[in-house]
């Protein structure tokens, strides 16, 4: 009897300890997405040196960011900004492993990494094709500058993600039916002008029903071209763009590049 429980309590353990190792392979890694954001408006310079400075911007930093895990969509800025259409994506599909029973040897299992790691690569490389073509092959152009408008379809797309970057090519002045920067005081005369008026947008945003959280967000870039005429509204109008992100959760700075 005393032999029979011993060996009931060790076949238990046994099963445990396996049942723990499929639950651990079984985990799936945390998701993380990039935001690519392009700036389709009629305000925004379409000559191929302009085209070609941001490409090879969009080319480092997707150097850094886009990796093994990450889904990618990508946004247009433009009239309809808040379209459900204005979604392309780019999902994240793991390459296929092979599984096997038998043991293997370190340098085997070495092996298989890096053979694994060349088919990841190529992948990510396959991807940003595919990217810079959905970017930049179609030359549209729209009569608003709808960004505010971007905010709630990114806050819905971030609640099936558990972190996000946003990269965005614009030069951020927002000229929609929604908010026009250029029909207010324009350039913005400081500050407190433009944090009041980034409230106020906010406040009207939740009275619409749209519930925005931006706090899944670790980086927020903005990439500007280099027009030095518009150097006068990049004094107060950041102040906006900084309240409204952190009115809707966002809790890092934006950092501001220019090409």
């Amino acid at each position: 009897m005393k032999n029979f429980l011993k060996i009931s309590v060790l076949l238990f353990v046994v099963f445990f300890a396996i049942s723990c190792q499929k639950e651990t392979a079984k985990e799936t890694p945390k998701r993380s997405l990039l935001i690519l954001v392009k700036d389709k408006s009629s305000s925004i310079s379409q000559l191929d040196s302009d085209k070609e400075m941001e490409i090879k911007h969009l080319t480092r930093y997707l150097n850094q960011n886009l990796i093994e895990n990450t889904d990618v969509v990508v946004m247009d800025i433009n009239s309809h900004s808040d379209s459900r259409t204005n979604t392309t994506w780019f999902e994240y599909k793991a390459p296929k492993v092979q599984e096997t029973n038998k043991v293997q040897s370190k340098t085997q299992q070495e092996l298989e990494q890096t053979l694994y790691q060349s088919k990841v690569r190529k992948i990510l490389k396959a991807t940003q094709k595919k990217i810079k073509q959905q970017m930049y092959d179609t030359a549209t152009s729209s009569n608003q500058t709808a960004i505010v408008e971007l905010l709630h379809p990114i806050s819905e797309i971030l609640k099936k993600y558990d972190k996000a970057s946003i990269c965005v090519y614009s030069d951020f002045i927002q000229e929609s039916n929604f908010r026009d920067f250029t029909k207010g005081e324009w350039a913005m005369p400081n500050k407190e002008y433009a944090t009041n008026l980034a409230k106020t947008d906010f406040d009207r945003l939740q009275r619409q029903g749209l519930d925005i959280d931006l706090s899944k967000v670790t980086s927020f870039d903005v990439v500007t071209p280099n027009n030095p005429q518009n150097e006068q509204h990049y004094v107060a109008m950041p102040f906006y763009w900084d309240s409204l992100l952190g009115l809707a959760s966002y809790n890092g700075i934006i950092n501001w590049q220019k090409l």
